[in-house]
């Protein structure tokens, strides 16, 4: 069977949606349309993580019940998602009851496989992060992200026993059974494990809500631990028809923040039930905006649905996704949006479609043809070096590829001006305009991932071609 299992993390329920949550959502979401295409069938899982210190603590500012709270701000994801065009398969709440169900199988197992064990924990835990922090980690006594003191936590919980799956774990990512990519943050992770990294708390006895640990009165599972689990609980594990059909996942994209977790925590987890590991994780970088990180008190957070409103789903797709190489780390410049929307969607490809369809509805084009020889090599390259991008997960480098056969026909219509050719009634126009309609049902089909609803509008124009009178205008342009 051609599946394709694919997630996203669980975004955090205190947070509205932002840029760098699109961003991670669409790259998924352009990745599954991809399979798709390619005749796999897929599960895509997305999600919110909505248990934890913090989220109590925020739904108390606000004078809620943290179950009102989070079924707010879960509702603004999926809202979110649907104003971007997010084509997932389900939608996972660590709040659902099937998630809770799922977890407690899968403490069970860990218990039973004789992994857990209780001891008294002492640490520093910052309830903005929802995780412990060390001494060299904080910045004069604060914690680097919220720039506040963690508290002081003495309590007996219970404990994870890393340090017995860390060997083998080891291995596995050395010999590329279990894939980490890019290399920069597989060394991360190998690295984490020659440090030593310590076995995790898996219960808390302060936090209050989360789900129950088993057996544990007073102890509730670690928010983060029972977070990563949502990956098979959304599968219906251990039994459900779709974790036998689905698991393991083949690809969990993740951001770079959260590389210990899916690389260490949740690998060794899963190996001590017995369980396959995920094929692959791809670790995206990080982004700034403007050259500074996105908070709200700077006023820079970027809303995906403003984005929408202004640039439409597809254009907001794109201006995310071609900004740099997700691997890497880099900065979008607001302002430059805009200016790149023009360039690359209204000048660029939308102008390009209009003046190709524009003159093949002028021109009798009596049957099918072979395209110019010159193009057609042009597109052989191009599509071996897209296909091969995008099985890889680079997206920024298959669009830079895609751009460059748009300019190859840019380039063309140039150089064979056939505009000129079918007001003289030249013959040799039909082969230019079959060789020019060629390369654009090409680059609707290699763009349909990234900007799915306008690729099917352009691909709809074409099969209607001699029936309609209206001009194409994919994208307006702005000013």
């Amino acid at each position: 069977m051609n599946k394709f299992y694919i997630t996203t993390p669980i975004y955090y329920a205190t947070d509205r949606p932002h840029a760098g949550h699109a961003f991670a959502t669409i790259y998924a979401d352009v990745i599954a349309r991809h399979h798709r295409l390619k005749g796999g069938e897929v599960f895509f899982s997305v999600g919110t993580d909505e248990h934890g210190a913090k989220v109590a603590e925020k739904a108390g500012r606000e004078n809620k019940t943290p179950q009102d709270y989070v079924n707010e701000m879960s509702s603004r994801y999926k809202e979110t998602w649907r104003a971007l065009d997010i084509d997932y398969s389900d939608f996972i709440r660590t709040t659902d009851e099937r998630h809770k169900k799922g977890v407690l199988r899968f403490i069970q197992k860990l218990v039973e496989s004789q992994s857990i064990y209780k001891d008294k924990y002492e640490g520093l835990y910052c309830i903005g992060c929802e995780k412990f922090l060390t001494e060299k980690e904080l910045i004069n006594g604060l914690c680097p992200d919220h720039l506040k003191p963690p508290q002081k936590i003495s309590e007996e919980n219970h404990f994870f026993n890393l340090q017995k799956y860390l060997p083998e774990l080891r291995q596995k990512i050395i010999s590329g059974e279990f894939k980490i990519i890019p290399e920069s943050r597989r060394n991360e992770a190998i690295g984490l494990i020659d440090s030593k990294i310590p076995d995790f708390s898996i219960s808390r006895e302060k936090v209050k809500w989360g789900i129950g640990y088993p057996g544990g009165p007073n102890q509730t599972i670690y928010v983060w631990a029972e977070a990563l689990m949502n990956y098979v609980t959304v599968l219906d594990f251990p039994d459900g028809e779709k974790y036998k059909k689905f698991w393991p996942a083949d690809l969990h994209l993740i951001g770079a923040e959260i590389n210990k977790f899916h690389t260490i925590f949740w690998p060794a987890m899963l190996l001590a039930i017995n369980q396959h590991l995920p094929k692959e994780i791809f670790i995206h970088g990080l982004f700034t905006i403007d050259g500074r990180k996105m908070s709200k008190t700077v006023g820079n957070v970027i809303d995906p649905r403003e984005m929408v409103a202004k640039f439409g789903a597809d254009g907001s797709r794109y201006l995310l996704l071609s900004q740099f190489p997700a691997s890497e780390h880099g900065d979008i410049k607001k302002e430059e949006f805009i200016k790149k929307y023009n360039s690359d969607l209204a000048n660029g490809i939308g102008n390009l479609f209009e003046r190709v369809l524009t003159m093949a509805k002028s021109a009798d084009l009596r049957g099918p043809d072979k395209p110019d020889k010159e193009i057609l090599d042009f597109y052989k390259k191009t599509q071996t070096s897209y296909s091969s991008k995008m099985d890889n997960y680079q997206l920024y480098e298959a669009l830079v590829i895609v751009f460059s056969f748009v300019k190859k026909i840019d380039q063309y219509i140039n150089k064979t001006e056939p505009w000129k050719l079918i007001q003289n009634k030249n013959p040799e126009a039909e082969k230019i305009l079959t060789t020019l309609i060629f390369g654009v049902k090409n680059i609707i089909t290699w763009l349909k991932p990234f900007m799915p609803a306008k690729m099917e509008e352009a691909e709809r124009y074409i099969k209607n071609l001699g029936s309609t009178s209206k001009k194409l205008n994919l994208f307006p342009r702005l000013h």
